[in-house]
């Protein structure tokens, strides 16, 4: 049987750039016994203001995994948040 695989939408609100943020949350997924992936898009502020007064970056992730792993992705994320202190705004399923 094959697993239906779903797309979560993700979007975290923290300092993303300097805390290497998605390379982290890319190296938990890789530690697991499931198959999951994901895509982002971050904004940031105007880069040197951000900086200087450390204001917070959005990373928006579309992560694709089978749906029977759906809550150990957001068990993943919200350690990573807890970790670097990162606010989930949104994990839902499209």
């Amino acid at each position: 049987m094959v697993a239906k695989i779903v797309t979560v939408e993700m979007i975290i609100r923290g300092d993303i750039i300097d805390n290497n943020v998605l390379r982290k949350f890319a190296d938990k997924l890789k530690a697991q016994k499931f198959q999951a992936d994901f895509t982002s898009s971050v904004a940031i502020p105007p880069f040197l203001v951000a900086s200087e007064k450390q204001y917070p970056s959005l990373a928006v992730l579309y992560g694709q995994v089978e749906i029977e792993y759906i809550f150990e992705l957001k068990r993943l994320l919200e350690e990573l948040a807890e970790q670097e202190r990162l606010e989930i705004i949104t994990f839902k399923q499209l």
